[in-house]
């Protein structure tokens, strides 16, 4: 799971800004004007014009307003629009756990929070975006929406902005190398050019040069992003000279497409011309991937006859080096993205050559491969790195299995589908994976194992999602099913499944068994994965229906077969599981050594917290057993923080659920509500890594309590201010203030942006402390 916060303080998932953002003041203020009286903006233009970046900035600039987090959904590489509301929710970082699947359970979920959704790239998909949008801002009145798309929405109260390019110097005005700045395109070029070459810089001889680079691109970012990367390797005049050259050609042709969308145009066909005939070839065959590619995959590909496997890095550097691919990654492995007019430019030229359903056929199979590799490999030490390349690939094992289910044959729909079980599941990608399965399972297809997986897999989703009488349908085809196929190791996942359902339903009596004879064939069939499954959810439940001890011997198996194998997500929970039971059998010092254990092993899946979040919530309530109340507090903090980030909670265990609340109400009844809930701050302002920090002790690596803010400094705040900074140490949101005061909210609103801005602080809690100091004794009054 991702981590879901911005700076400290902020919910959300804005990506950081790698280059700097130029110009565009007077837009940011306009639109953040617009969405204080609309709740739905739209910003349309031309491809390129830059309404991404100037919805991200206006996005951070408005974060504070937004308590419950600024959200953006990318959607660019989004081509079904049954999977509109999934993706929303994949943004959101919300686990179906937690949420009904589609429209209803967005609308359910966001129904009383406060976010500022960014939806890119609408025109895709602008009627289903239009549908979704009109669903949920129907029903959830805090809600606010800024839209990016070449067109608008078209929805009652929508406020739309034409982003227009960058400002341009007159033509007909000369100008000074001091004067350059005042126009906000040759800042980008300016800026661009020295990245490009470190060494450059405006002068009285190349001012006016520059001036008419950026009438020539007439204001488009994008254009000038690509233009600047060509003075890597040309001089300023020579850069002029050749898009003058291009230009003039250009409007010698068709004129069907707009000026601006010309300008674009010439400069990627001047990228394709300067290009060898191998890496066109190689080019217009990546435009099949989406959401990027690694080497791997460009070999398994595009390779053939013309392009062999060995010479598809050296394209690649060649691409890079055009600025045809980016190349980002996390410093391990490399992944290579294309820009989407790029990309899109590219597929033309690809289905020109003809190669389109060959080279798309590679894909599928090859995405199919790396799921069946995934599943086959899921207990093992590669575990970690394939969860975490699965889900970068999630954009591809659309595209590849939108292909599967279109193109067939059905039984490598089937199959692609149910091998993706673990992404699916762990992941929290439910809908996404019933979607294809249901897809999958409605295509003819042979009487086969595959098809019992399909459907048990389809079955489990079902049973997460609450959906207990589909479950049961689908679990009953399988059972048939089964029993006319030879023995197979997929046999013993139907008892699973079936436990699971009694499970969810709180029959343990029913679960027991059925859990019993799963892991009776799971070990004579020797299905490993399925055997860790079953030994993690039979040691709980025989922990949590009779003595906690009964459930130690399979959760201490569990354990011991992931750290044989190198697995971690099964080792994981089962230490979590064990620390549970531990703690409910009153063994303090056993239960936080395993869920310490836990958190560690837990570390070597990056960007998954669902663990994580267990575990923090288990050493709070030994904390509390213990009577390190300040500790249980801020740990019951920092765990709700990072339930809120995943957009989930601990409502779904019912045990659970009452664990937790027994603990607060006791930490609470010994040190006092205020005491109480500034820990519980605390804990919330710790970022992930310092709240597993604080968990396993590790004083070096925790904040300590700091409220930037002198004791006793009013920082000019009015008497309404420090009664509204009264109010939110009390924990009120600003509808409630407002309430409590007898003003609007947008009033409430100002009031804590001021306070917020006086003082220099992040984020409420850090408010509540420091008037919190200033009540102690020797505090200035």
């Amino acid at each position: 799971m991702s981590t879901a916060t911005t700076p400290r303080g902020f919910l959300g998932n804005l990506p950081a800004e790698v280059t700097s953002f130029v110009g565009r003041r007077a837009e940011v203020t306009l639109v953040r004007r617009m969405l204080s009286s609309s709740r739905l903006v739209t910003l349309t233009g031309a491809g390129g014009v830059g309404k991404t970046r100037l919805a991200l900035r206006v996005g951070a600039e408005m974060r504070r307003a937004f308590p419950d987090g600024v959200w953006l959904v990318e959607l660019a590489e989004l081509r079904d629009p049954d999977l509109l509301a999934v993706a929303v929710a994949e943004a959101l970082g919300i686990r179906e756990q937690a949420v009904g699947p589609g429209a209803p359970g967005l609308a359910e979920f966001l129904a009383d929070q406060r976010i500022l959704l960014i939806l890119d790239n609408c025109e895709q998909l602008v009627a289903a975006c239009a549908e979704l949008t009109e669903t949920l801002l129907r029903t959830c009145p805090e809600l606010r929406v800024l839209a990016t798309s070449r067109h608008a929405l078209r929805l009652a109260g929508e406020a739309t902005l034409s982003v227009q390019p960058l400002s341009v110097p007159d033509p007909e005005t000369p100008c000074t190398a001091g004067e350059l700045d005042r126009y906000e395109s040759a800042s980008l070029l300016v800026e661009r050019a020295t990245a490009a070459d470190p060494a450059f810089a405006v002068t009285d001889g190349n001012c006016a040069t520059i001036a008419r680079l950026c009438q020539a691109l007439e204001g488009v970012p994008l254009a000038i992003e690509l233009a600047a990367a060509r003075l890597r390797v040309l001089s300023l005049d020579q850069l002029l000279d050749r898009l003058t050259d291009r230009f003039r050609l250009l409007t010698s042709g068709t004129r069907d497409a707009p000026p601006r969308q010309q300008t674009l145009r010439a400069l990627i066909d001047w990228s394709w011309d300067l290009c060898a005939p191998a890496e066109r070839a190689l080019w217009s065959r990546l435009s099949v991937f989406s959401g990027g590619l690694e080497l791997d995959s460009a070999e398994q590909v595009c390779a053939d006859d013309e392009l062999p496997a060995e010479s598809i890095l050296d394209l690649i550097a060649s691409l890079v080096d055009k600025s045809v691919l980016s190349r980002s990654g996390d410093g391990q492995r490399a992944r290579y993205r294309m820009l989407e007019v790029v990309r899109e430019y590219g597929a033309l030229r690809l289905a020109e050559a003809g190669e389109q359903r060959a080279v798309t056929e590679r894909h599928c199979r090859w995405f199919a491969e790396l799921a069946a590799y995934g599943d086959r490999h899921w207990v093992s030490p590669d575990q970690a790195a394939l969860m975490l390349r699965l889900r970068q690939e999630k954009a591809n094992l659309r595209v590849a299995l939108e292909y599967a289910v279109t193109a067939g044959p059905a039984e490598r729909a089937l199959r692609f589908a149910a091998d993706l079980e673990n992404h699916w599941f762990v992941r929290g990608f439910l809908s996404e994976g019933r979607h294809w399965l249901d897809r999958a399972l409605a295509m003819p297809a042979p009487r086969h194992w595959t098809r019992v997986k399909a459907l048990r897999v389809a079955a489990w989703i079902a049973t997460i999602q609450d959906d207990r009488d589909r479950a049961q349908a689908l679990l009953a085809d399988a059972r048939e099913l089964a029993e006319q196929l030879p023995r197979s190791v997929e046999l013993a996942y139907i008892p699973l499944v079936e436990g699971n359902i009694a499970l969810f339903s709180g029959d343990h009596a029913t679960a027991l068994p059925l859990f019993e004879q799963a892991l009776g064939l799971f070990r004579e069939l020797r299905g490993r994965s399925g055997q860790m499954w079953t030994l993690a959810v039979l040691g709980l439940t025989r922990g949590l229906t009779g003595s906690p001890a009964d459930g130690y011997a399979d959760l201490v198996a569990c354990r011991d077969m992931g750290a044989a194998s190198g697995e971690v997500w099964w080792r994981s929970f089962a230490l979590w599981a064990l620390s549970v039971l531990r703690w409910r059998a009153g063994d303090d010092a056993g239960a936080s050594e395993a869920a310490k254990e836990s958190l560690e092993v837990q570390r070597f899946v990056a960007g998954e917290q669902f663990t994580v979040g267990l575990s923090l919530e288990s050493l709070a309530w030994i904390a509390g057993s213990e009577g390190r109340d300040q500790r249980a507090a801020q740990l019951l903090g920092a765990s709700d923080r990072m339930w809120r980030a995943m957009h989930t909670s601990l409502s779904s265990f019912r045990s659970l659920k009452e664990f937790h609340d027994e603990c607060a109400t006791a930490v609470r009844g010994r040190l006092g509500r205020r005491a109480f809930e500034a820990a519980l701050r605390r804990g919330a302002e710790w970022t992930p890594a310092e709240a597993v920090a604080a968990a396993l002790e590790q004083p070096g690596r925790v904040p300590m309590p700091r409220t930037d803010a002198p004791a006793g400094a009013d920082f000019g705040l009015t008497r309404r201010e420090r009664e509204v900074a009264a109010l939110i140490a009390e924990g009120l949101t600003n509808r409630e203030i407002a309430a409590r005061l007898v003003v609007a909210q947008r009033t409430a609103e100002g009031h804590v942006e001021n306070i917020l801005s006086k003082l220099g602080f992040t984020s409420r809690a850090q408010v509540a402390g420091w008037l919190a100091a200033q009540q102690q004794p020797g505090a200035a009054s």
